[in-house]
């Protein structure tokens, strides 16, 4: 047998596996910074939304800088300094999003 016909082994996380890791590290800081919060969160349903708008685009802006990248040092400082915070913001208010939904519906039993 041939060397190339094995399979190679890479060190390191796959990218599958990272992605995952910053949704669930993510949701799991949104959840808490939520729970700190307490109940100074905002309460107009216009700024929820409009914080909402703001995290996506920040999410959106994030994921661009990506791109202006090339070094792999570069890539993970702008993953965790810019792309993990903007997940954060975007789960948080999309969690107060879905609490204010909740309360307006009537389905958050208190």
């Amino acid at each position: 047998m041939r060397e190339d016909e094995f399979p190679k082994i890479r060190l390191g996380m796959g990218g599958t596996i990272l992605t995952l890791a910053l949704a669930g590290g993510g949701l799991l800081l949104a959840s808490w910074v939520d729970a700190k919060v307490g109940d100074s969160r905002p309460g107009s349903p216009i700024k929820l939304i409009g914080l909402c708008f703001v995290g996506v685009l920040l999410l959106q802006a994030s994921a661009g800088a990506l791109y202006l990248v090339k070094s792999d040092a570069a890539i993970m400082a702008i993953v965790f300094g810019l792309f993990l915070p903007a997940l954060v913001f975007a789960m948080l208010t999309g969690m107060w999003l879905l609490r204010m939904l909740a309360d307006i519906t009537g389905l958050a039993r208190r």
